[in-house]
């Protein structure tokens, strides 16, 4: 006998050494699956700030302390008689009875699983479509990381997640169109429900109104096209879209609420930046270019029968996404229910399915080992980044004027103040009732557009140009805001340089009590300059602090004081913001 044949393998040893090879690759290829859903969540579970989040809660403690629903617009004294149309009602009170029962930590991973609850529909479509795994959760996080800017403690969150219930009713109403043109009528049937939610939780319902009527109209005229249509049904899709709109009109202001939308939606905001297009400035930039370029190659290169009424919507909302980055997120909530499909489609064109099986079959055991370890251990850092983002929303001194608020507090300084936009929601719930703002991020649910363009001439001026102004305003000026209900305070961002050099020719009215590198706050001279006045602060109690902000304090950040006489009111509000 030679001695080779010593040595030769068994027939039982190579079906073990091939059942080995096959559960390590079932475990390379769960590996791969968790790495794909932890990188989904991480993105989702960003921790960063939204500067609207204090009023937010603040709002809707008001609402709870007094258990009446404000209708003229609170903590400003620029518009307190103005119509208030909070059109993120129920969001607000979520918010804030969140906050209340689980503090900052629970909110922030009760936002996240919103979001993997959105992500789990998408994958629930796309696997009932035949779409692989893999390939699903690689679109998915392509998904996640246009979410990704977009998906901070704030009402849009309630948006996104009643759009993707919307956009999963549709995906199950008509599953079965592309191969018998029928529908599920009881999941069209419950639009309405979700429609009458949604109007009470925040404006962007008018889009999701928009995708149903686009879709449903689209199916009709497919019916009369192909001469399939029957008036029943075209009815009954008719009647499904009047149901939805008619649902939107149950709400605290009725068709209010629809008219201030018309009349809001209609005129531009190049002030906000999310209402601005995307560039190369902003973070979403190059996700969003990447979801455009799968989108467009899946769809043109699929060998399916492609749906031209979905095609449409999606091409609209790009559309939008490019004047506007906000609708981003719409668009990737889109491509997330309505695109595995096609890039299955386009994939297996390509055949690609064939070079990943050919790489994984020609992996040697120790590459195989060792991309399991690897992908164990990126799993492991994900995990602990996710859990970190868990335990804490942090506020950055660089960021917001947190030692210029605590001197408001420890100094006690009250009254009407002109605060920057991103700043005011932070100042009233640090300092109200004892401080009325003149402009906040409610922008045009409260304030009228004069007021509005008052405060942004301050704050910006001409802008280059882009600024939108009424007629009603007059000329661009300046110093109107400084006069307008005649404020006592001034509590300026350094970053916004026309206001700074407004303020610096403003000195004969209005004295530095405040400067560090991020904010400045200025009182009127004569009620701070004076002896004789009861609010005189002599120059020994101002500060000028040059030190460099850094690092972070927790959300809320609010300032610490003590709370005697003058300052005693609003403090159980205070007590649950800080707590």
């Amino acid at each position: 006998m030679h001695s080779s044949n010593l040595h030769a393998p068994t027939p039982a040893s190579l079906a073990a050494s091939v059942e080995v090879t096959r559960r390590e690759n079932r475990l390379l290829h769960a590996g791969i699956l968790l790495t794909l859903a932890l990188a989904c969540a991480g993105c989702l579970a960003i921790d960063l700030v939204d500067p609207d989040l204090w009023g937010h809660i603040r709002y809707a403690e008001d609402w709870l302390a007094t258990g009446e629903l404000p209708r003229t617009a609170s903590h400003t004294f620029s518009a307190p008689d103005h119509p208030w149309i909070n059109h993120e009602i129920l969001a607000e009170l979520a918010i804030a009875k969140g906050y209340r029962h689980l503090g900052i930590n629970g909110l922030l991973a009760a936002k996240c699983l919103l979001g993997m609850a959105i992500v789990g529909l998408m994958v629930s479509v796309a696997r009932r479509q035949g779409v692989s795994l893999l390939l699903t959760w690689a679109l998915m996080l392509l998904v996640c990381a246009n979410l990704h800017p977009f998906f901070v403690l704030r009402p849009q969150l309630m948006s996104f997640g009643l759009f993707g219930l919307v956009l999963w009713l549709l995906e199950r109403g008509f599953r079965n169109w592309q191969i018998s043109r029928s529908i599920d009528w009881k999941f069209l049937w419950s639009l309405p429900i979700v429609f009458a939610l949604w109007a009470n939780t925040h404006g962007a319902f008018v889009l999701g109104l928009a995708v149903v009527g686009a879709l449903l109209g689209g199916r009709i005229v497919e019916k009369i096209v192909e001469q399939q249509a029957s008036l029943r049904e075209c009815l009954l899709l008719a009647l499904t879209v009047c149901g939805c709109i008619a649902a939107t009109l149950l709400n605290p202001y009725g068709i209010g609420l629809h008219h201030w939308l018309i009349q809001s939606l209609s005129r531009p905001r190049p002030e906000i930046t999310e209402w601005l297009s995307p560039s190369t400035e902003n973070v979403v930039f190059w996700p969003w270019v990447a979801l455009l370029v799968v989108a467009v190659l899946s769809i043109l290169m699929a060998q399916r029968r492609r749906d031209w009424v979905k095609f449409g919507i999606l091409m609209l909302v790009a559309w939008q996404s490019a004047l506007h980055m906000r609708h981003i997120a719409f668009l990737a909530l889109l491509c997330g229910f309505w695109l595995p499909e096609y890039v299955n489609s386009a994939v297996t064109r390509l055949r690609l399915e064939r070079l990943s099986s050919l790489a994984s079959s020609r992996y040697t055991t120790i590459a195989r080992r060792a991309a399991i370890v690897t992908l164990l251990a990126v799993a492991c850092l994900l995990s602990f980044r996710i859990d970190r983002q868990f335990h804490g929303l942090p506020v950055s001194r660089n960021t917001y004027p947190l030692d210029a608020v605590q001197f408001m507090a420890d100094r006690g300084l009250q009254g009407r103040l002109v605060v920057s936009f991103n700043w005011a929601q932070y100042s009233v719930a640090a300092l109200a009732p004892d401080v009325q703002v003149a402009f906040d991020g409610r922008f045009r649910t409260c304030y009228p557009q004069d007021v509005i363009d008052m405060n942004f001439d301050f704050l910006l001026g001409e802008f280059g140009g882009r600024r939108y102004r009424c007629d009603d305003s007059g000329p661009l000026d300046a110093t109107r805001v400084l006069r307008h209900g005649t404020p006592d305070l001034v509590l300026l961002d350094r970053r916004y340089a026309h206001a700074v050099s407004v303020m610096q020719e403003q000195k004969s009215c209005w004295s530095l009590l405040y400067r560090d590198r991020v904010a400045e706050i200025w009182g009127r001279r004569e009620r701070y300059d004076m002896p004789t006045s009861s609010s005189y602060m002599p120059l020994a109690l101002r500060v000028q602090d040059p030190r460099p902000r850094d690092g972070a304090v927790l959300w809320p950040a609010l300032p610490t004081r003590e709370v005697p006489g003058q300052l005693a009111a609003g403090a159980a509000i205070q007590e649950h913001l800080g707590s």
